[in-house]
């Protein structure tokens, strides 16, 4: 085991002086890494948790999550389900399909850019009501389709999450 005069300890292998392969890096913060490294960074698979409780599972690249993976926020006290993402991380964002849930139970499954919801993407309200369609930095932005839970249809264009009619041919 190595410790740093910060407080932070690592224990795994090494090769050249640089954490490499296998190992578990403890910070004074309480945050903690244990995974695949390659010259010193997490690269490949492993799980990072942070003091808060938050987690998260899956591939990371030059220390960053690159790859699929799933983060999951710590449970607020009284709640029985927590904020999560499993999907396609690009540069430690959200980039590619994944489906966020978030602690109401609302849910989301699409595309992401840098973070965003952007490309296409359908929305879950636990009222039942249901988006389709084109999403753009994070907002109802093209065509697409909502139906509200007693049925009614809003079929045409979006533009930054409020309805603006039908599409024209």
């Amino acid at each position: 085991m190595h410790v740093w005069k910060n407080g932070d300890r690592y224990e795994g292998q090494w090769s050249e002086c640089l954490r490499h392969g296998t190992g578990t890096d403890i910070f004074a913060n309480g945050d903690s890494y244990t995974g695949q490294y390659n010259h010193g960074r997490p690269y490949g698979e492993g799980q990072y948790k942070w003091a808060n409780g938050n987690t998260y599972q899956g591939f990371f690249k030059n220390g960053l999550k690159e790859g699929q993976g799933k983060w999951r926020k710590m449970h607020t006290e009284g709640q029985k389900n927590t904020n999560t993402f499993e999907g396609m991380y690009q540069g430690d964002k959200k980039n590619g399909f994944g489906t966020f849930t978030w602690e109401s139970g609302n849910k989301y499954k699409g595309d992401y850019q840098e973070d965003l919801r952007h490309g296409y993407g359908e929305m879950f309200w636990i009222d039942g009501s249901i988006y389709k369609g084109a999403w753009h930095q994070g907002v109802q932005d093209g065509l697409g389709i909502m139906v509200f839970p007693d049925g009614f249809k809003k079929l045409g264009l979006f533009k930054n999450n409020v309805y603006h009619g039908d599409v024209e041919d």
